[in-house]
C-alpha cells in the first residue's frame, strides 16, 4: 500500500500540478543519494550510464516506446524545448498549436520567433465543447502551406480537455507535417500507447500522475529525427547520438530518474488502469457536485474520452476575483486546488488521485465555492 505524506490539515485537489510522491518511492531516492555521496565518482560517471540504460528501457517498456528513441528529461517544458530549440526553422515557417497550450510551452515558441523569425499560429479550439471532431476541426482549418511543425497537447493544462492524439498524428502526417505531442499529464493518467501512436516527438512527466520524484520526465523521438534532436544542455555526448548525449547533461543528480521504475511498479501494483479508472470517477463526482452547487454548465458532455482524473469547471466571477478567492480558498479554507484565468473567465480544474482524495472533498470545494461566490 502507497504512503503519502501529504498535510492531512489540506483538502488536496491538485494532484495535476505537483502531486504526492509515495513514501516509499522517497525513501528509494534517499538511499540512493546516501550513495551518491558516499562514492560521487563511481556513482555518476562509473556507474551512471548503465543505470540510466537500465531505467530507460523499463520505462519505455510501460509506455510501448522504442528505447534508442527513448530519452529522459527533468520535465515535459525541457522535452518541448529540446525538440523547438534543434527543429530545423527557417524564416517564416509557422508552428501551429492550440488556444489550449501550456504558457510556458507558448514561451518557448515566442522565444522563436524571435530568434528565426517563425511565426506562431493558435487554432482556436472551441471551449465548451461537444466532441472530438470540432479539435480535429479546428487544427486542420489552421493549417497553410506554411506549417512546419503541429505542437499540441493530449491533455490540456487550462482546459483539461482530452484530445484525440491518435487522429491528429494521422492528419499531420497525411499533409507531410510533423506533430509534437506534448503529453505532460498523460502517463498514469491515460493509457499511453507511443509506437501505436506514431508521433514524431512525443513529451510526457512521470512526477505527475505516475507520481515519480519531482523532475523526471520522457522524451520520445522518432527514428528519422533522432540525429536532429539535441538536449538544452550540450555536454560530453555531443554528435555521438540520441541516447549519449542525453545521458550526460552536466553534474545533476539523477536519482528520480533511478526512481521511476519504483514508481510505475507501485502504480501498477495500485491496479494501473483500473487505478486510473477510479481517478476519473473522483473528477466525475466533482464536477457535477460543483456545478449543481454552484448552477452552471459544464463545458462539455461527461464522456471519458473527453476527460480523464481533471475537469476544468466555470466560476459565477469576473476575473478581477480570481487572484482573491484562489488566496482565501488556501488560507482560510484550506482547499488546494488551482483558479485558472483562461479565454477571459475564471475556471476551477479539480484533480482526483485514488490514492488519496475522497468523494467528500469535492463536497468540501462545492461548499466553499458557494458560500464565497453566491453567499448560500
Amino acid at each position: 500500500m502507497a504512503n503519502y505524506l501529504l498535510d492531512p490539515s489540506v483538502c488536496f485537489l491538485n494532484h495535476g500540478s505537483f502531486g504526492s510522491t509515495p513514501s516509499q518511492v522517497l525513501a528509494l531516492q534517499d538511499q540512493f543519494r546516501k550513495e551518491m555521496e558516499a562514492e560521487p565518482i563511481d556513482f555518476l560517471l562509473r556507474n551512471h550510464p548503465k543505470r540510466w540504460a537500465d531505467c530507460r528501457n523499463k520505462v519505455a517498456e510501460f509506455l510501448n516506446a522504442e528505447p534508442d528513441g527513448t530519452v529522459f528529461v527533468h520535465n515535459a517544458t525541457d522535452g518541448v524545448n529540446a525538440v523547438i530549440q534543434s527543429f530545423p526553422w527557417k524564416e517564416g515557417d509557422q508552428i501551429l498549436t492550440t488556444n489550449h497550450r501550456y504558457d510556458a510551452v507558448r514561451n518557448t515558441f515566442e522565444h522563436m520567433v524571435g530568434r528565426y523569425g517563425v511565426e506562431v499560429v493558435e487554432a482556436s479550439v472551441p471551449f465548451p465543447i461537444n466532441g472530438h471532431q470540432q479539435i480535429i476541426d479546428s487544427i486542420e482549418a489552421a493549417i497553410t502551406p506554411k506549417t512546419r511543425l503541429i505542437a499540441v497537447d493530449h491533455i490540456t493544462s487550462p482546459t483539461a480537455l482530452i484530445y484525440p492524439a491518435e487522429e491528429l498524428v494521422k492528419l499531420a502526417h497525411a499533409k507531410g507535417i510533423p506533430i509534437l505531442i506534448d503529453a505532460a499529464h498523460t502517463p498514469g493518467q491515460i493509457d499511453v500507447d507511443i509506437q501505436t501512436l506514431g508521433a514524431d516527438f512525443w513529451v510526457g512527466n512521470l512526477h505527475k500522475w505516475i507520481c515519480a520524484p519531482k523532475g523526471v520526465a520522457v522524451l520520445s523521438v522518432a527514428e528519422q529525427w533522432r540525429e536532429a534532436i539535441h538536449p538544452t544542455v550540450i555536454s560530453h555526448g555531443y554528435g555521438q547520438g540520441l541516447t549519449e548525449e542525453f545521458t550526460w547533461c552536466g553534474t545533476d543528480d539523477p536519482t528520480a530518474i533511478y526512481c521511476a521504475p519504483k514508481a510505475i511498479e507501485i502504480h501498477q501494483s495500485q491496479g494501473g488502469s483500473s487505478f486510473r479508472s477510479a481517478h476519473h470517477q473522483l473528477v466525475q463526482t466533482g464536477r457535477e457536485v460543483i456545478a449543481h452547487a454552484l448552477q452552471v454548465e459544464l463545458p462539455h458532455p461527461d464522456s471519458q474520452s473527453l476527460y480523464g482524473s481533471m475537469a476544468s469547471i466555470p466560476l459565477p466571477c469576473s476575473v478581477e476575483q480570481a487572484p482573491d478567492l484562489f488566496a482565501a480558498l488556501r488560507t482560510e479554507d484550506k482547499i488546494e486546488v488551482p483558479i485558472i484565468i483562461w479565454d477571459n473567465r475564471v475556471w476551477v480544474r479539480i484533480s482526483g488521485f485514488a490514492g488519496y482524495n475522497r468523494p467528500e472533498q469535492y463536497h468540501q470545494l462545492a461548499a466553499a465555492l458557494q458560500k464565497r461566490l453566491i453567499g448560500e
